[in-house]
């Protein structure tokens, strides 16, 4: 039998889905309370050493976070663990990363995030800043806004999250550019252009959306530069990593009015100081990269974890498997 371990909440969502390989598990569960239990009897934490975990948002968005955190980094026994991120960047999943001899991402958080494209966008085109503020000054008055229908987008990095989006946005009659190194048709994109395009494509922009991933090569690629080129009454939004964005060139790009107003779920120092200039800016919109934690990407990522359990358990290849190469410092 393999030792698992998982949230309690996570396990009643996925049990009745594990009957056919139940007997194969020793299962450990974790509370809101960082406590651990076996068979209904409590465990002593140094006494939990699990060989498969489900890192699921349960556990890592929990009040018991970093008790879980340091239950498995200690665990000795470690051989997979399935992280709730497709990617590898935070801390604590890289040092766990390197502590498993296999670790598996999630990519079932584009269709949420899409949708948070598509609502800070809403917000923006339908003058959702101005009417909130003239709803505060008991302010009657028509405002005149725009559709996304018509609208032109430019998604930067059309890769999973981008598609979705760009799904979204055509369906509704929007305009879709995507950007990424093999251009070539797409689902939801009138076309597909090279990254090298990008200082040209910027200027017809209605809405300019950023998904790629950080790299040494993406870091600050929005500076200056990046937002003098864009239109005047455009939207800039960041759903990638906040790495990606000069965040002092974005505030002053915004007092000069290009572009017209951001919406950012990332940011470069997470969580972000209370003294930032980014809180209280009224021409950004700030949310703490939780664009994905909703009510479907945990359903997803349990279906991920529950389709890796059972190659695991039958000895198949486990999906999204990443290389070691990723853990190496």
């Amino acid at each position: 039998m393999k030792t698992c371990l998982v949230h309690e909440k996570t396990f009643a969502r996925i049990q009745p889905r594990l009957k056919d390989v139940e007997h194969k598990l020793d299962v450990l569960i974790m509370t809101d309370e960082g406590r651990f239990y076996h068979a209904g009897s409590r465990v002593v934490t140094d006494k939990v050493e699990p060989e498969i975990v489900f890192g699921s948002l349960d556990c890592f968005f929990g009040p018991a976070a970093r008790t879980f955190v340091q239950t498995v980094m200690a665990s000795d026994r470690l051989d997979w663990f399935q992280s709730p991120a497709a990617g590898v960047d935070n801390a604590a999943l890289k040092a766990i990363g390197k502590a498993s001899k296999q670790y598996t991402t999630n990519h079932t958080q584009a269709e949420s995030m899409a949708e948070w494209a598509l609502w800070a966008a809403l917000d923006f085109l339908r003058e959702g800043p101005q009417h909130r503020a003239q709803q505060d000054a008991a302010e009657w008055k028509r405002v005149r806004s725009r559709e996304i229908a018509g609208s032109r987008w430019l998604i930067v990095g059309y890769g999973s999250i981008g598609e979705a989006v760009g799904n979204r946005v055509t369906a509704l009659g929007g305009h879709v550019t995507g950007l990424r190194r093999s251009p070539g048709p797409a689902p939801g994109a009138e076309e597909i252009l090279p990254s090298s395009v990008l200082p040209d494509a910027l200027p017809d922009a209605d809405v300019v959306l950023l998904c790629v991933p950080h790299t040494a090569e993406t870091e600050g690629m929005a500076g200056a530069d990046f937002f003098s080129k864009m239109k005047p009454d455009a939207l800039f939004m960041n759903l990638g990593r906040g790495a990606l964005v000069d965040e002092d060139a974005l505030v002053d790009a915004l007092v000069k009015g290009r572009p017209a107003y951001a919406a950012l779920d990332v940011t470069g120092v997470e969580p972000l100081p209370a003294e930032s200039p980014l809180w209280h800016h009224p021409k950004i919109m700030i949310t703490p990269h939780d664009s994905s934690q909703t009510n479907g990407t945990i359903l997803r990522a349990d279906g991920t974890f529950v389709d890796n359990l059972h190659r695991y358990l039958n000895g198949e290849p486990l999906r999204n498997l990443v290389d070691r190469k990723a853990f190496e410092d």
